[in-house]
């Protein structure tokens, strides 16, 4: 008899002791946080810049198109070293003053510009866009790398200059309205200014 409710009693305290199915989930079942856990499955986030994947270094945030025609023109180029006067005259126009964007020949299509070292010359080139991801290279201008003790570095700067801006132009003292964006080329304080027309590019000096 004794032994029968010793088997009796034996359930019920086990059933006292155990915790509760809500008990369970919320307390003993240890979770790591949601974010964590998604962290290790997830995809790292892609960057919305669009940079080369060649050799250059160190590169510059251009379509791969541009990287590509850039390679073949110019080959073994570099991205030039920027002189500091030429830095802190580019600071009110732009933070990059080694590249310009814009609509520089007027079809709604962004394209741009660069300055590029090529052995101990600084080269200015345009990247146009004439359809989507196909570009055609026009050189602007050409020069040599100014030398401080054995340093090279260019002493010229790039903005975009935008659409109906009004500009003077210096050799025939008339006013210009800029019929869609141009591209700036400062150097100490001239400024040409290189607006495309009629299937080129035509410089034009500005005060």
């Amino acid at each position: 008899m004794k032994s029968k409710l010793y088997l009796l009693v034996l359930p019920l305290c086990l059933l006292a002791c155990s915790p509760q199915n809500e008990e369970v989930q919320d307390e003993h079942v240890a979770v790591g946080p949601p974010a964590k856990a998604l962290d290790t499955i997830a995809p790292p986030p892609k960057d919305a810049v669009l940079t080369d994947e060649n050799d250059t270094s160190p590169t510059l945030p251009l379509p791969p198109p541009v990287m590509r025609l850039l390679a073949e023109k110019y080959p073994g180029w570099e991205k030039p070293q920027i002189a500091a006067d030429a830095l802190q005259e580019a600071k009110e126009h732009t933070n990059s003053p080694a590249v310009a964007r814009g609509d520089f020949d007027g079809d709604t299509r962004q394209d741009v510009a660069l300055q590029l070292q090529q052995g101990e010359e600084i080269v200015i080139v345009a990247a146009l866009q004439p359809q989507e991801e196909n570009y055609k290279l026009v050189e602007l201008k050409r020069d040599i790398l100014f030398n401080d003790r054995g340093n090279l570095s260019s002493l010229y700067y790039l903005y975009r200059l935008a659409q109906g801006e009004n500009l003077q132009n210096m050799e025939t003292n008339k006013e210009f309205e800029l019929p869609h964006d141009a591209v700036a080329v400062g150097v100490g304080g001239d400024v040409t200014v290189y607006h495309y027309q009629n299937g080129s590019f035509q410089s034009m000096a500005v005060p």
